[in-house]
This record gives C-alpha cells, sequence and structure tokens, in this order.
C-alpha cells in the first residue's frame, strides 16, 4: 500500500503548505493593521475630515478639496474650481452632484455605475482591515519588486465580486499601490493608484499624504486630517440649489 503513504504524505504536504500560507497572510494583514495604528483604533474610527489640493495634470489645475466621511454611510466631497463651488455627495444607496464647472446648473443623480465605483471611499478604515466583516476574499500572491522596493502583493476580490490587486511595503506595511479593473459604459480601463507621504496623527491614526491616480492623472495632497470630528447629517443631505 505504499501509494496510500506516498498520497498520504503528499496531501499532509499539501494541507501543510496551505496552513502556512494562512499564516503567511494573516501576519501580513495584521502588520499592515498595526501599520495603521492598531485594530481598537480603527474600530473606533467614525468620521474622517480632510482638507487638501486636487491637482488636475491634463488641465492645469490645482484644486483645492474638503472632504467628510462618515465610516461606511455617506460621504461629502466640495473642491472650489474657476470661481465655482462644486459638490457631490455619495450613500450606499444614493449620490448626487452639483457641478457648476461643467455649466450645469442643477443638482443631478450620480450615475449608478460611477457610484458603485466610488462607493469604496466610504470605508476610511483601509482596504485591507476586517475583511470578512466586509465580505472581501484576499489572498496572498507572495513578494514582488515595485521602483526598487520588496513588495507584498495580494489579490483582493470585493463582496460585489470585483477584483483588484494590492501592493504593501514588505518594510513598512503600508498600501503602496493598487490596481482595480473599470468598466464604464462598456469601456474598461485599468485604474491604478498610488499611495505615499504616510503621516500620523495625533491621534494615531495613519494615512498617505500624497494620492496619485491614472489614467485620471488626479493627485490628491492632504494638508490636514482629522478623525472623528463631528459630522452633521446635514452635510449628506441633497443640496437645495436654486
Amino acid at each position: 500500500m505504499k501509494y496510500v503513504k506516498v498520497f498520504s504524505l503528499a496531501a499532509g504536504m499539501l494541507m501543510s503548505s496551505m496552513v502556512m500560507q494562512a499564516q503567511t497572510l494573516t501576519e501580513v494583514l495584521d502588520h499592515y493593521t498595526e501599520a495603521m495604528g492598531g485594530a481598537s483604533r480603527l474600530k473606533a474610527l467614525k468620521t474622517q475630515y480632510m482638507e487638501g489640493e486636487m491637482v488636475l495634470e491634463a488641465q492645469g489645475l490645482k484644486v483645492p478639496i474638503r472632504k467628510w466621511v462618515k465610516q461606511g454611510e455617506a460621504m461629502r466631497v466640495e473642491f472650489d474650481v474657476k470661481d465655482t463651488k462644486n459638490i457631490q455627495v455619495l450613500r450606499k444607496d444614493a449620490g448626487w452632484q452639483y457641478m457648476p464647472v461643467t455649466g450645469k446648473l442643477e443638482v443631478e443623480e450620480i450615475e449608478p455605475v460611477v457610484r458603485r465605483l466610488m462607493l469604496p471611499q466610504l470605508d476610511v478604515t483601509g482596504e485591507l482591515f476586517d475583511i470578512a466583516a466586509k465580505g472581501k476574499k484576499v489572498e496572498l500572491l507572495g513578494k514582488d519588486t515595485l521602483d526598487g522596493m520588496s513588495v507584498y502583493k495580494l489579490k483582493v476580490t470585493t463582496a460585489e465580486g470585483f477584483i483588484g490587486f494590492a501592493y504593501l511595503d514588505a518594510t513598512s506595511f503600508y498600501l503602496v499601490k493598487a490596481t482595480n479593473e473599470i468598466d464604464i459604459n462598456g469601456r474598461k480601463a485599468e485604474l491604478v493608484t498610488r499611495l505615499s507621504d504616510y503621516r500620523k496623527t495625533v491621534d494615531g491614526y495613519v494615512y498617505p499624504g500624497m494620492t496619485e491616480q491614472s489614467p485620471v492623472g488626479a493627485k490628491i495632497r492632504i494638508n490636514h486630517l482629522e478623525v472623528n470630528r463631528p459630522a452633521a447629517d446635514s452635510l449628506f443631505e441633497k443640496p437645495a440649489v436654486k
């Protein structure tokens, strides 16, 4: 019955390998969580307020931007450009915008496909934190090299079935790059997000000071960030614009 022993040995090695991989993934995610401030801080994160500057390279514009987020519930973004105040409001099940910079002086609904792409912005606790509760599946694909640095490459599948890839600095465990396939009205593209200049608030919460996205060609630099600052529900109500 040698074949039984060989089979058992092979099965045992396979199971051992799977367990080791699971442990390694758990360790990587634990290091990531600690790097971002720790599980207790992230679980206590209810709101986030940000002020910064958005650079639109194609237009050569630098735009002041403000953002309020209620964790998992709603987001409001304001940006001033060409003497206009523009607003986007997103909730889990709805979204609208007032964009006079485009020549439209009425509040309009955000297209469902665009709203779905924006929904991850409602989660300010981190792409890879508490993945089970968020219905995500994460696989560790091993180590890679990015811009000369060693990184962990992870495959992330959301609860909705969207697949993306996350790259963590193997030393700091900060998220330095994320890629996602997007489909807008039948046009597919790869959205690449780069994150850098990580900073820490006085509360010990860590965040990237610079975010760059391509092919959008937008950079957002955060100049000020607060967590758990009260955010009135009226911020997320549909703006009554005359």
